[in-house]
């Protein structure tokens, strides 16, 4: 895969600085001041990450408080067709407000786009450390280098309990009600999306392995599943962990968030784990428990049954496939569409089903 990704630059860097001073003295009523404006070279593939510190004078002394500033992505070939950063917001904000998982603090959200030309959000900086995606954490970095095989079994235990706390939470007194339809499972709802996603993503091509897991998945749909708010991009790479690696200092990027099955999170959080390990041909970090014993603490941490777990592994290979197909297409490696590491491991999935 090319080095560069589908990560929308900030040009301006001093201009957004300048603009962000006055976003926040006009917040906070006082004069403050940005000196250094970064973007780490780890930023996500969706979204502009902003690292920087705000000082002001009070009481007679500076103060100041490490920020981080998430900008919505304005690129011509984006990685998904929309995006509401209102929505990640309002999240974090209810599940802060209404439950012990930790979330960064939340200190604003622009979502009039006439400041910087696209909606943004800052949060306090949390302090530890975050499993890296590149490179994978399995091949190299800290995590694989730095860490006990201990140390990696509580970083991925903690992980599991933090979300199984997560699904225990009422999607309705989270205030994501309305996100519920009388028409359509939750299920049915999200089967939509990634068919519509896949016509938008691969721009009038057909994505042979992609098609194939949406026909399975529409075809053996479970019945009667329980409802939750979905985290969406569970993984440990969303987790910052603390620094004495044992706990959990928050849980990151709900940008994926969305009414479903709570099983999909959990078969999200080994599949990605496995395209690191299987679907690039490298051994799983040792320590790290398997698949099977985190299956069974995230049932009995959650209350939740996983009978449906087989079935969400298609499903998470399915929206993984098509994401990094989308990533192939928009960098021009219209080769690397469907014989991706990703599409190829669920391509294995889907002949284990005997859907090809």
């Amino acid at each position: 895969m090319k080095e560069d990704r589908p990560t929308p630059l900030v040009e301006d860097l001093d201009g957004t600085r300048q603009k962000l001073e006055g976003w926040f003295s006009a917040r906070r009523g006082t004069e403050i001041s940005i000196r250094d404006l970064n973007i780490p070279e780890a930023t996500g593939m969706s979204n502009v990450t902003l690292l920087f510190d705000i000082h002001w004078q009070e009481n007679g002394e500076t103060q100041s408080q490490s920020c981080v500033g998430r900008l919505q992505p304005e690129i011509e070939r984006p990685v998904f067709p929309s995006y509401d950063l209102r929505e990640q917001y309002k999240v974090m904000e209810a599940v802060g407000r209404h439950s012990d998982i930790p979330v960064p603090t939340l200190l604003g959200l622009e979502a009039d786009p006439s400041l910087l030309g696209v909606q943004f959000y800052i949060m306090e900086f949390t302090a530890g450390r975050i499993p890296t995606d590149m490179p994978p954490y399995n091949m190299d970095g800290w995590m694989m280098h730095e860490t006990t095989e201990d140390q990696r079994a509580k970083m991925w235990r903690a992980a599991v309990d933090t979300m199984a706390r997560y699904h225990q939470l009422d999607y309705r007194e989270l205030g994501f009600g309305h996100l519920a339809s009388a028409d359509q499972t939750p299920l049915q709802q999200q089967l939509r999306y990634w068919q519509d996603y896949h016509d938008w993503a691969m721009e009038g091509t057909r994505h042979d392995i992609g098609c194939a897991a949406l026909d399975w998945l529409q075809a053996n749909q479970p019945e009667n599943e329980p409802t939750v708010l979905c985290w969406g991009d569970s993984r440990i790479g969303n987790i910052i962990f603390e620094e004495s690696l044992d706990g959990v200092a928050a849980v990151l990027d709900w940008e994926m968030a969305v009414l479903g099955n709570p099983v999909q999170d959990l078969a999200w959080f080994n599949y990605i784990d496995s395209t690191f390990a299987e679907g690039l041909g490298m051994p799983r970090l040792p320590g790290l428990p398997s698949y099977e014993d985190t299956v069974a603490q995230w049932e009995q941490a959650s209350g939740h049954s996983a009978q449906d777990y087989d079935y969400y592994l298609i499903f998470a290979g399915m929206r993984y496939g098509l994401i990094l197909s989308r990533i192939m297409v928009a960098t021009g490696q219209e080769d690397q569409v469907q014989s991706n590491f990703a599409c190829q491991l669920l391509k294995r999935h889907l002949e284990g089903v005997g859907a090809i």
